[in-house]
């Protein structure tokens, strides 16, 4: 297992934690948090052997092809896509997201229809197939992004795929300045025809063109690249806002860690950082969406259904009979007990005190006077 690598920031009363390296595995995360699954292309050995190109279907193709490999630099294409889905998965780990890969080595024996019950069986948000082009010609060139075409099996998810190759491939030529080959809708692949989740398919570049195969050889090149991946599915994951932005001085108390976003064309874009459990000032209200000042500048933290508006007291609390704790106002568990005592409270929100105790600060609902 990974080890997760963080560093907290106290900055202008807030606590921010930032990952800075890969994060635990997808088994370990928080279940709340979304599913992208990598489907890294190829392996070291091709299988010949046929399966059907769907559900139901009749025609047959091979398990899984052998792929291309450089013309220049002579790596395989199924090194060159674990290489990239690699660097994918710590990169999104470390926006929070949990990834589930279909394969982490070179050695396995999966066929297309097995890659995608993986990723339906992880529940996936988004399932990328990463893979590397080839062609007749070295001239030829660029960056592609597939998606099922319309089709019976494709309509659950159609929109969807359609939707997230869009925005990976408009982040993706951002990020490299590579040639487009645009978006291209696919109905003879059996990995995007058993698929039952929305899914997408990187073609990073021809390595059968010199010059881009030495590029995804070269470890700037692939971190520009796969950030640019990333980042598109940043994008497509995003939360839209719904009514306008408004300014509102409050205090909300975050239950436990809330991840920070950013605002852009009406959607809230995850970041890599996020606040620890604590009171916040805000300054701003959207929807359900609360707009904090932090080291990294103005950025944006759900507040959820039912946000916690907290204010401040220093109010003496006489408890007249015992007292259950609570970390959050929002749990159904207590965490301890009081005893009928006096004791000071910090913020309180509808009844509930927040009070320091050798636990920690705690949140009660009591008789007091």
């Amino acid at each position: 297992m990974t080890r997760r690598l963080g560093f907290i920031v106290v900055v202008t009363g807030l606590l921010l934690s930032a990952s800075i390296g890969p994060a635990a595995s997808a088994e370990a995360k928080n279940s709340k948090e979304p599913v992208i699954c990598l489907d890294p292309g190829h392996q070291l050995y091709g299988n010949n052997e046929l399966e059907p190109v769907g559900p139901g279907a009749k025609e047959m193709k091979a398990k899984v092809t052998s792929g291309t490999r450089g013309v220049k630099t002579k790596k395989p294409e199924y090194v060159v896509t674990l290489e990239a889905s690699l660097l994918m998965k710590a990169k999104l780990e470390a926006l929070g997201y949990q990834v589930r890969m279909t394969r982490d080595t070179h050695e396995v024996d999966l066929s297309n229809k097995e890659r995608a019950a993986v990723c339906n069986q992880a529940r996936a948000d988004l399932a990328v197939r990463v893979h590397a082009d080839g062609d007749g010609s070295s001239k030829t060139k660029g960056i592609s992004l597939l998606y099922p075409a319309w089709s019976d099996w494709s309509r659950p998810i159609f929109a969807q795929s359609k939707e997230a190759a869009q925005d990976v491939l408009n982040e993706v030529l951002a990020a490299t300045g590579a040639a487009s080959r645009g978006i291209v809708p696919r109905s003879d692949l059996s990995g995007f025809n058993w698929s039952e989740v929305p899914t997408i398919l990187v073609e990073m570049g021809f390595m059968t063109n010199p010059e881009e195969d030495e590029k995804l050889s070269d470890a700037g090149y692939l971190d520009r690249l796969t950030q640019g991946v990333v980042n598109g599915i940043n994008s497509f994951m995003a939360t839209q806002t719904e009514g306008t932005e408004r300014e509102q001085q409050g205090r909300i108390y975050l239950p436990e860690t809330a991840r920070l976003y950013e605002s852009r064309n009406g959607k809230m874009i995850r970041t890599a950082l996020s606040l620890t459990s604590q009171t916040v000032q805000t300054s701003a209200v959207w929807g359900n969406w609360r707009k904090v000042s932090t080291w990294a500048g103005d950025k944006w933290v759900d507040a959820g259904q039912m946000p916690i508006e907290a204010q401040k007291t220093e109010r003496l609390l006489e408890l007249t009979k015992e007292a259950a704790m609570y970390r959050s106002p929002l749990d159904k568990a207590p965490v301890g007990g009081l005893t009928p005592q006096k004791v000071q409270a910090q913020e309180q929100w509808n009844g509930w005190y927040l009070i320091d105790t050798w636990m920690g600060r705690v949140w009660i609902q009591a008789d007091v006077q």
